[in-house]
């Protein structure tokens, strides 16, 4: 089938309804494609937009590259080029229009595009979008569009061998892709290619709007002054209205007229909101967003316009030297806020495979884990428009990884100069989102050239070590900013993220950090209580993923620790190894797959919990701990808090208890048992701390209580007692400690801990009742234990399902309600319950 252009047609209802007509048309060229194997002509229906991985899968061409070992045979397609061709038709109307172009939104990566039967350009930058004017290739009637894309893993490969030194992260930092599609230490090797984008014809005659930009210059409680800046491509010369109004109020804002002259205008219009709603982050109040429309009309009746979602909003980035070294903290709408969140890499290994719905389901998330801050790490993707916008809705806040990350990259003009464009048109896509907060030129990149021992490893000369360290500046210290400085002035750029190597002292007193000593390290999780910087933005440990995520790649015959697929499925050479490693330390001994998966899941929530506390009670000393990571990108044991299937870890729900408002944080340090309180809160609340022990059997034991007045956006120490004093009395083993902060309105907060190697406690057997009753949108599951059950964690064995706890305590015959989404009917669910209780071995 062929896709056809009648022009005609809208022009004609244009004309019956109004002298007006857009000011530009476009057409979707993203139907009717097919693909084949350069060498062969065997050609496939092909969907756009696309990767050929996932064309090939459509068309049964090849199995499931997430399923059992699958990854290593499906190497061969990254090294093969591919051809995608269509065909479409255009009329005579088309034609009439002075300015016909051929836009592609992304290309991956490498491609050489054909427009019937001419050479018309060559393309090698995943991250940017490619425009060609095209109206004297184009013809009336058939048109034949054919794209080849040349294998990344080939051109890059001999990039690597034509430059005259080597670059530490081998060829792939010469090839403008997601670096994980070459694998990463959670991610499989797809090296992928193809139309990743939309695919469109554009045509205007006398005027295009190429950008608008609006910034917020002044904020009062009385008015917001802002200012939009408008960029016109004109052929011609003619006057045009500018109109701003607020589609919520229906008010118009601004009004005016504008003499356009034959070149690209540059338009400034200031405008003003009265008694303006502000846009804050999730936890501090209501993301506003303004519904502003923009509509520009020329004297000769054509017509534009544009509705852009704005938040009105002050952000500042603070780094200032102190007597610690150098701060490092966000201030929205003026208030020091506390950045509560997680790293976030692609969704998938094939990026066309995410749709809205798992946008929204990862917004959701972050939201419903009291997050206020996402960090798009720069080794994945500048994600999709949807993702920002619900950032913006939800109020959650971006740090903006450009993609670089854990590599030294080119130096040359030409690979300068493509970076130029791509971080050019990424800066002006994203910088109306009240969401973003900061721009970061890389991830890792400093540290690993200073720490890492990449020259030595490489063997790298002296004079070689000077020109990539020279290149390095250039792009991270001159390009970039400066990019920044001039299409988004005002918006923070940090050169790298960390600041300095967690082996220095220095990243604990400047700047962001990057804490591996734990995992990397194999230090114990309580080194988080010491090793506390200005701004965490990475700190993780690994645990598997759900039963119902590991049947999805492997059959229930494989389930061996540790089968070939977990294997293939766990990307760092001694990940498992690690685990146990710290397993041991808690004298937990996993017996099958299931036990590994609650015992990994369990130590990940408990040991990333301690950094977390330990991070929030340091404030303001310390402003922020985004753990790594929030979620996968394919089925496997990573650092993830949420599995590839959505599946939550233990660590997210105690991500979401520890990221509250209002935080409680007992922790053993320095041979203290030490209780603060934590509050992000924008006003003071007044409460009563009490602590208890208590005993298997439910028994409690008050400990202490006292009358707590804790201010606005305050960690409070507010009691410590001797480790030995306080477990002299009661044996670690046998007693569970907690402490609960109750509100006057009578919430809640509660911080339960055992000061004992897990595997030691002396837990008795319990017997878990569970009922199921069907309520609106789910299930609620009503639970009931006869004696204390510990961190109880609930599946339904290998299907997928989503809980609003399942990560907490079971005390004596106290009934204990969640709730359940499940694609499965009642009458299908078979709940599995696991608690530590009947999962120690009796010694």
């Amino acid at each position: 089938m062929k896709q056809i252009i009648f022009l005609s047609v809208l022009y004609s209802l244009l004309a019956g309804c109004s002298n007006e007509k857009p000011m530009s048309d476009r057409y979707e060229l993203n139907n009717y494609w097919q693909f084949c194997q350069v060498g062969t002509e065997a050609w496939y229906p092909a969907k756009i937009p696309g990767t050929v991985h996932t064309d090939l899968l459509t068309n049964d061409l090849i199995d499931n590259p997430f399923v059992g070992t699958n990854e290593l045979k499906l190497q061969w397609i990254g090294q093969q080029d591919w051809k995608y061709k269509t065909t479409f038709n255009v009329d005579s109307l088309l034609f009439l229009q002075s300015n016909i172009q051929l836009w592609f939104e992304g290309l991956d990566t490498y491609a050489e595009i054909t427009l019937n039967g001419a050479h018309l350009a060559s393309t090698n930058n995943m991250f940017r979008s490619w425009e060609f004017n095209v109206k004297s290739a184009l013809k009336i009637g058939e048109n034949n569009l054919e794209i080849l894309f040349r294998s990344a893993e080939n051109q890059s490969k001999q990039d690597s061998i034509n430059n005259e030194y080597i670059l530490p992260g081998e060829h792939r930092v010469y090839s403008r892709k997601a670096g994980y599609h070459f694998g990463w230490d959670w991610g499989p090797r797809f090296i992928t290619c193809g139309i990743w984008k939309s695919v469109y014809l554009k045509s205007w005659n006398s005027h295009n709007v190429n950008d608008i930009h609006l910034t917020t210059k002044a904020i009062t409680d009385e008015r917001a002054d802002i200012e939009s800046f408008i960029e016109i491509d004109s052929k011609i010369e003619e006057s045009c209205i500018i109109n701003i109004s607020d589609s919520k109020s229906r008010v118009l804002l601004k009004s005016t007229e504008v003499q356009l002259e034959s070149k690209i205008n540059r338009i400034s219009v200031p405008f003003t909101i009265e008694n303006p709603q502000l846009w804050w982050c999730n936890g501090l109040g209501e993301p506003y967003l303004y519904d502003l429309d923009i509509e520009i009309v020329t004297k000769s009746g054509e017509k534009y316009s544009k509705s852009i979602n704005y938040g009105i909003r002050t952000i500042e980035v603070v780094t200032l030297n102190d007597s610690i070294g150098q701060s490092m903290y966000l201030k929205l709408n003026g208030v020091p806020v506390f950045m509560k969140g997680a790293n976030y890499i692609p969704q998938h290994s094939f990026v066309t495979s995410v749709q809205k719905k798992e946008y929204e389901n990862i917004i959701n998330l972050a939201v419903e884990s009291n997050m206020n801050m996402l960090r798009v790490w720069g080794g994945g993707i500048y994600e999709d428009d949807h993702f920002y916008d619900l950032c913006d809705i939800h109020g959650i806040l971006v740090w903006q990884d450009f993609m670089f990350a854990c590599a030294m990259y080119p130096g040359d003009r030409a690979f300068l100069d493509n970076v130029e464009i791509e971080a050019t048109q990424q800066i002006k896509r994203l910088r109306n989102h009240a969401s973003l907060a900061l721009w970061c030129g890389n991830n890792e990149i400093d540290e690993g050239w200073h720490n890492w021992g990449w020259q030595k490893q490489h063997k790298i000369s002296k004079s070689d070590s000077t020109a990539i360290w020279q290149g390095y500046q250039q792009l991270f210290q001159q390009l970039l900013p400066n990019l920044v400085s001039k299409y988004d002035s005002g918006r923070f750029y940090a050169s790298t993220s960390p600041m300095h190597g967690w082996g220095r002292k220095e990243s604990l007193f400047a700047g962001s950090a990057h804490y591996w000593g734990v995992w990397w390290g194999m230090e114990p999780f309580t080194t988080y209580l010491d090793k506390v910087p200005r701004f965490m933005s990475e700190f993780g440990f690994q645990a598997m993923p759900a039963k119902a995520t590991i049947r999805e790649m492997q059959p229930e015959s494989a389930n061996t620790l540790f089968s070939p697929t977990l294997q293939s499925h766990q990307k760092h050479k001694i990940g498992y190894q690690t685990i146990l490693t710290y397993l041991e330390r808690e004298q937990l001994i996993p017996q099958s797959v299931d036990d590994f998966i609650y015992m990994s899941q369990l130590i990940q929530a408990e040991g990333i919990g301690i950094g977390i506390e330990a991070h929030r009670r340091a404030k303001p000393q310390c402003m922020g701990t985004l753990y790594w990571q929030l979620n996968d990108c394919w089925p496997v044991t990573s650092w993830s808090g949420t599995d590839f299937y959505n599946n939550r870890k233990m660590l997210q729900f105690k991500v979401k208890e520890l990221y509250k408002n209002i935080a409680v944080s007992m922790l053993n340090h320095n041979d203290h048992i030490e209780l603060y309180l934590i509050s992000d809160q924008l006003e003071p609340i007044d409460g009563i701390l009490k602590m208890v022990a208590i005993e298997f059997n439910g028994k409690e034991t008050n400990l202490l209580q006292m009358n707590i007045n804790l201010e606005a956006n305050q960690s409070k120490k507010c009691y410590s007692i001797e480790t030995d004093k306080l477990l002299s009395k009661y044996d670690p083993k046998e007693t569970l400690f907690e402490t609960r902060f109750i509100t006057k309105s009578g919430e809640t907060f509660v911080n339960q801990k055992f000061f004992a190697p897990l595997g030691s406690l002396n837990l008795p057997k319990c017997t878990i009742q569970s009922k199921i009753d069907t309520v609106n949108g789910g299930y609620s599951i009503k639970l009931k234990s006869d004696s204390m059950a510990t961190y109880v964690h609930v599946s339904l064995g290998e299907n997928h399902a989503q809980f609003s706890d399942n990560h907490f305590f079971l005390m004596p015959n106290k009934e204990r309600e969640i709730f359940c989404t499940t694609p499965l009917a009642q009458d299908s669910m078979k709940i599995d319950i696991t608690c530590l209780n009947n999962l120690i071995i009796v010694k």
